[in-house]
């Protein structure tokens, strides 16, 4: 394709962009700021991030680097994604570390593990591949789906504890991760089983309420209650799993259903967690309350926006539009002292405006977009918690 049509092309879409810098320059923010998020890592060799942020978290910001990878085409932080991922996921290839109280723990790394598989980053010879790495956290939390109660859904907690930390708690997030695993590893593999898993978990968080007629998700259910009272905070993230989830079963399965769902989410998520056009965690963020947990959730979100954007275009524009203006907060007020959690979802906001600006736009300034204009060019690399 010339490229004075991939101008054109670019122009076409220059609506969405107003509020946005180019994307040379936004590559080169998000090169910056990853590189600051990875300074703040104790052992250079491994990718946890300091107390006292919780291991899930550090299995979260591994997945940031690994998404950096796939918006940017920079592999610089490929080796160091891969050998954490490895160094964490125990002898019997699951994540089941002593950090690993919560079914939310295990999937976030999971989560990571698909996505190196998904960016086919090199596997070491001999090495468990990412693929088997997330196919045996989501069997085993097949194996400890609970449908002795409420009809179904997964507990927060993978053990039964004192009863009262979590154990009778069916967590919106924690579904919502198991739902995306199984959308994206239907996807992956094609497994008509896991397909229908990925449906099935949907239905359930549906129908105890949990994402409710106008795509509100909310936090979670007690199974003592049977499920009938629903503990009504929305969070960003819980959002965003669904996004993420959502668009990948529709653009898996062709059926409308998805496209609609992904739709009415991406609604919800602009209604309730955007203030004068940057993303916001409503909850907690205007009085400055965030917890460890909470201030890692609007890049969350962003990530999964800019991740269905990737793979379904009918919600790209709609994802550029509201991306391009936080990409164009952050480059505003960014800087190298901003902290871990601030590198985090300032890394996510960047490269979700340039995964959201699609093929066309990128080749057209000379980057790679999701899906590189050739072979050679596209080689790339990608709760209840106990402290480590």
């Amino acid at each position: 394709m010339r490229a004075s049509h991939y101008l054109s092309l670019a122009a076409a879409t220059s609506s969405v962009l107003t509020n946005a810098q180019s994307t040379s320059s936004l590559i080169s923010t998000s090169a910056q700021i990853a590189l600051s998020l990875k300074s703040t890592y104790p052992n250079p060799s491994v990718a946890l991030l300091p107390k006292p942020f919780w291991w899930w978290e550090s299995g979260s910001a591994v997945d940031a680097l690994l998404n950096y990878g796939i918006a940017t085409g920079d592999k610089t932080y490929e080796a160091l994604a891969a050998n954490t991922i490895l160094n964490q996921a125990t002898g019997s290839n699951d994540f089941m570390t002593a950090d690993a109280t919560g079914n939310d723990d295990q999937a976030w790394w999971a989560m990571a593990a698909l996505t190196a598989a998904e960016a086919n980053v090199p596997e070491a010879p001999g090495a468990v591949t990412w693929l088997t790495l997330a196919q045996n956290v989501f069997n085993e939390q097949k194996a400890r789906y609970d449908s002795s109660t409420c009809g179904g859904g997964l507990k927060w907690k993978i053990n039964v504890g004192n009863g009262k930390d979590g154990w009778h708690y069916k967590s919106t997030i924690t579904n919502g991760l198991f739902f995306q695993l199984a959308a994206r590893l239907a996807k992956l593999t094609g497994d008509a089983d896991t397909l229908a898993w990925a449906e099935k978990a949907y239905d359930w968080v549906e129908s105890v309420q949990l994402i409710d007629g106008d795509f509100n998700v909310y936090d979670g259910v007690e199974d003592t209650e049977n499920c009938a009272v629903v503990n009504n905070p929305q969070w960003s993230y819980n959002t965003g799993v669904f996004i993420n989830g959502a668009a990948v079963m529709a653009a898996h399965t062709g059926d409308s259903k998805w496209t609609d769902r992904t739709k009415g989410l991406i609604a919800a998520a602009e209604r309730n967690f955007v203030r004068d056009g940057a993303l916001f965690e409503t909850r907690c963020e205007g009085d400055g309350t965030c917890n460890l947990d909470q201030v890692s959730f609007k890049g969350t979100l962003a990530r999964w926006m800019g991740s269905a954007a990737g793979v379904l275009p009918d919600v790209r524009d709609d994802v550029a539009a509201l991306m391009n203006e936080n990409a164009a907060l952050v480059q505003g007020s960014w800087n190298a002292g901003v902290g871990a959690m601030g590198h985090f979802s300032s890394l996510e906001i960047v490269d979700a405006a340039i995964r959201a600006r699609g093929d066309a736009l990128v080749a057209a300034e000379g980057f790679l977009g999701p899906k590189g204009p050739s072979p050679a060019a596209r080689k790339r690399s990608i709760a209840g918690r106990l402290w480590w």
